[in-house]
C-alpha cells in the first residue's frame, strides 16, 4: 500500500482556493493597513497644528507687560512731560529680545555682537506724540528714545534756572532780574559730545539726561545744555556773547602788561577797546589754529581786543587769565 504524503496532500488544498478569494483578502488588507496609517496620521498632525496656533497667539497677544514695568514707564513719561498719569496711554507694548545693550540703548551704530537683553518696547501716547520706550524684563532700566522731544512743560527747577540766569547775567552785563527763561526742556541727550552741542559726535550711545534752556538776552535768544543735578551748564558756542560782560581787572591788567612788553608802548598809552566773553569750541580754536578738528573740548574765556598804536590786537584768554594766547596773524 502506497502512504500519500499529508503535506502533498495541504499543498493540492491550498491550490484550489479561488483566485477572485485572494484577490478580495488582499485588497481588504491594504484597505485596512490604510486606514490605520491615515488614522495614526491625523491624530499626531491636529495636535501639532493646535501647537502652533497657541504659540502664535501667546506670542502677539498673551504676554501682559508687567505691572512693574507699566508703573516705571508712565512715571517716568509723567515726569517729563508734565502730563498726569490718568492721561497717558500706553497704546502697544512688545516682548522683545534686544542684541546687545547698544541697540536696547537705541544706538544707531552699533556692533554686530550678541549679548541680548530681554525686555519690552512700550509706546506711550502723549499729547498729540507716540513715546517709545525700552524697558529690561523687570523695568529696572527704562530708556527714552532720544529722538524724541520730550515736552517742555515740565517747570524747570529753581536752582537750575538761577544758575542758568546767573550765567546768562554774567556773559551778557544785563541785570538777572532783566533775563527771562522763555523755554525748559527736559531732553535726553545720546552722549556727552551731543550736550557739548558737537557738531561731529561720535554714534555711541551713552546719554546724559537734562535741560534744553532758552534765554531771551535782549534782542538774542541763547540756548544752553544743563545737565540733570545742574552741575554742567553749557552755551552753545555759535551764540554771539555781548561785549559788555566786565573783564576781571586782573585780567585787564595781565593782557595790558603782554601788549605793553611786545609793543614797547607804556601800559598807560595801551587801551582795551572791546572784550566779549567767548566760549571757544576747542583749544585749537582758541589758540587762533586756522584749521582744527570739529572735537567739542570747550574753551570758556574771552576775545580781547587792545588798541596798539594804531593797530587792533586780538587776544584770546581763557576764564581764569592763566592762558593769553596772541593771534600770530598781528604784526609785532
Amino acid at each position: 500500500m502506497t502512504n500519500i504524503p499529508k503535506q502533498s496532500h495541504v499543498s493540492n488544498g491550498t491550490s484550489r482556493i479561488p483566485q477572485g478569494v485572494i484577490l478580495t483578502l488582499a485588497l481588504t488588507s491594504l484597505l485596512s493597513y490604510g486606514i490605520g496609517l491615515t488614522s495614526n496620521n491625523t491624530a499626531t498632525a491636529a495636535p501639532h497644528a493646535a501647537q502652533v496656533q497657541l504659540s502664535q497667539n501667546v506670542q502677539n497677544t498673551g504676554k501682559k507687560l508687567p505691572k512693574a514695568v507699566t508703573q516705571a514707564v508712565l512715571n517716568d513719561a509723567s515726569k517729563r512731560s508734565g502730563v498726569a498719569i490718568a492721561n497717558l496711554k500706553i497704546t502697544q507694548a512688545t516682548a522683545k529680545n534686544f542684541g546687545n545693550p547698544c541697540i536696547f540703548q537705541f544706538g544707531e551704530v552699533c556692533t554686530r555682537e550678541y549679548r541680548p537683553i530681554r525686555g519690552w518696547e512700550v509706546i506711550i501716547q502723549v499729547n498729540e506724540q507716540s513715546w517709545t520706550y525700552h524697558a529690561n524684563r523687570n523695568g529696572s532700566q527704562i530708556l527714552l528714545d532720544p529722538k524724541i522731544n520730550a515736552s517742555g512743560n515740565v517747570n524747570l527747577p529753581r536752582a537750575i534756572a538761577n544758575q542758568v540766569l546767573a550765567d546768562a547775567a554774567k556773559r551778557s552785563g544785563v541785570g538777572a532780574a532783566n533775563l527771562q527763561i522763555t523755554q525748559a526742556t527736559a531732553k535726553t541727550f545720546g552722549n556727552e559730545c551731543h550736550f557739548n552741542f558737537g557738531e561731529v559726535c561720535a554714534e555711541i550711545y551713552k546719554p546724559v539726561e537734562g535741560w534744553e534752556v532758552i534765554v531771551k538776552v535782549k534782542e538774542q535768544s541763547w540756548t544752553y545744555h544743563v545737565n540733570k543735578s545742574g552741575s554742567q551748564i553749557v552755551l552753545d558756542p555759535k551764540i554771539k556773547v555781548s561785549p559788555n560782560a566786565t573783564l576781571a581787572r586782573a585780567i585787564t591788567n595781565r593782557v595790558l602788561a603782554d601788549a605793553a612788553k611786545r609793543s614797547g608802548v607804556a601800559v598807560v598809552n595801551l587801551q582795551i577797546t572791546q572784550a566779549t566773553a567767548k566760549n571757544f569750541g576747542n583749544p585749537c580754536e582758541f589758540n587762533f589754529g586756522d584749521i582744527c578738528t570739529k572735537e567739542f573740548n570747550p574753551v570758556e574765556g574771552w576775545e580781547v581786543s587792545v588798541k596798539v598804536k594804531e593797530q587792533s590786537w586780538t587776544y584770546h584768554v581763557n576764564k581764569s587769565g592763566s592762558q593769553i594766547v596772541l593771534d600770530p596773524k598781528i604784526k609785532v
